[in-house]
């Protein structure tokens, strides 16, 4: 299939930051192969989406999320994190079937994709529930698998799992014409022990993947690591060798200098998640600081349950303002640092090397958003707006690989009335449970 996008006003997010006005996009199959101000000769388009008055730019990238989650929204809220996790989410966890995960990924893509993001890096449970969802919605992914969280421990046993993880992560990686990949997941150092963690850098090496990791994210997790071990968290997973792989850590809130330069020795991505941390009381990490030292982070939500919302125009927006007031400082960190992370940093953190950008060759991932709402007029510079004044509801059209998942605001590949009925009658039938 053959797209052209007319009229574009292109916020490449390249290495150079271009901005290019008035432009032609011309998409082939799953990828970008023309950007000019002229239509091409030898370019003949199925369909043409004209982008006129709206800003062409990269799909957003949540890069720490846990999807289905969407079922247990505004649940267990005004709870720090500890008393959250064991009160409010494990007990409901602890009955989720494969519908209730199918039911919660599809409302969590379905909202995603609304919401102009086109990836997502994933940590949950019953995974092949959310690769149906993956498949059906035509969304961009990373699945993260561990052997310590599987439920296939108690039927295979340890080994089995082991190698059940194995080859889950080998046989799904670039699933979906590439728009799958899979990572190794280790909870945290709280749910994981050393010699586990141990075993997960190994895999992690032995298939060479990257690991998803909740990390720093509390003080008591910081304490409580410095009490059993010896050291931080960090720290264990550079002892235990997790470090040794690629790394994307989220949270890293409660992050001393030494253990900052540690991650920007090992070139660990940190996530930020300003809106899920300060709902929890957990504070934020020191994004400025991580900028300043040469860490490049990425941007995600976490779980509905604790945001409660997926939404990464508002992670963007509570991202570009936190930072300037807690530093007193209006340039503390920039529109464009903050676009960075939300889309080619997140790229990188969910180890995608073909998204991220607008530029010929990369995937055409892309969300359309519309400048012409009463929120965003007047309109005048791309970067500020879609920071500081646009919404996800000015998201007109999604593009991933290429397939048109949104038009007009309209789901093409997701019925939303059904996903929504679905995800209520398994959010029902768990807090009856509970």
């Amino acid at each position: 299939m053959n797209t052209m996008i007319k009229n574009a006003d292109i916020l490449t997010m390249d290495d150079d930051f271009s901005i290019l006005k008035n432009q032609v996009i011309c998409i082939e199959d799953d990828r970008i192969v023309y950007i000019g101000e002229d239509e091409p000769f030898f370019f003949l388009p199925n369909r043409i989406i004209n982008a006129k008055n709206k800003i062409v730019m990269p799909g957003l990238i949540n890069s720490h999320t846990h999807c289905a989650m969407t079922l247990m929204r505004n649940r267990s809220n005004d709870l720090p994190l500890e008393r959250w996790l064991q009160e409010g989410i494990f007990p409901i966890e602890a009955n989720l079937t494969y519908k209730d995960v199918y039911s919660g990924a599809m409302l969590g893509i379905a909202e995603m994709i609304k919401c102009g993001t086109t990836a997502y890096l994933d940590m949950y449970y019953i995974h092949e529930a959310s690769i149906e969802a993956i498949s059906s919605s035509g969304i961009r992914a990373n699945l993260s698998y561990g052997v310590s969280t599987s439920s296939k421990v108690k039927e295979l046993g340890k080994q089995g799992a082991e190698e059940y993880c194995k080859n889950f992560i080998l046989n799904n990686r670039k699933a979906f014409k590439g728009r799958l990949n899979t990572s190794i997941e280790v909870h945290s150092v709280y749910l994981v022990d050393e010699n586990e963690l141990i075993l997960s850098a190994q895999m992690a090496k032995d298939t060479e993947t990257l690991i998803h990791i909740h990390l720093h994210e509390t003080q008591t997790e910081v304490n409580n690591c410095i009490k059993k071990y010896g050291m931080t968290p960090l720290q264990l997973c550079e002892k235990t060798g997790i470090l040794e792989n690629k790394v994307t850590a989220a949270h890293t809130v409660h992050v001393n200098d030494e253990d900052m330069q540690l991650m920007k020795k090992r070139k660990v991505i940190p996530v930020h998640n300003p809106s899920s941390n300060m709902l929890l009381g957990s504070g934020f990490a020191d994004i400025p600081k991580m900028l300043q030292i040469g860490l490049k982070p990425a941007l995600g939500t976490d779980g509905a349950a604790s945001n409660n919302t997926i939404d990464m125009f508002k992670e963007m927006h509570i991202t570009a303002l936190i930072h300037k007031g807690y530093k007193k400082d209006s340039n503390a960190i920039n529109a464009k640092q903050v676009l960075t992370m939300a889309t080619a940093n997140g790229a990188k953190a969910l180890g995608f090397d073909n998204c991220g950008m607008i530029k010929v060759g990369m995937k055409a991932d892309i969300a359309i958003v519309n400048t012409d709402s009463l929120n965003m007029s007047p309109y005048h510079d791309s970067v500020s707006a879609l920071v500081y004044s646009a919404r996800a509801t000015d998201v007109d059209t999604v593009l991933v690989n290429g397939e048109i998942l949104m038009k007009d605001r309209k789901l093409l590949t997701i019925d939303e009335e059904k996903v929504k009925y679905e995800a209520l009658k398994s959010a029902e039938r768990l807090y009856n449970l509970h």
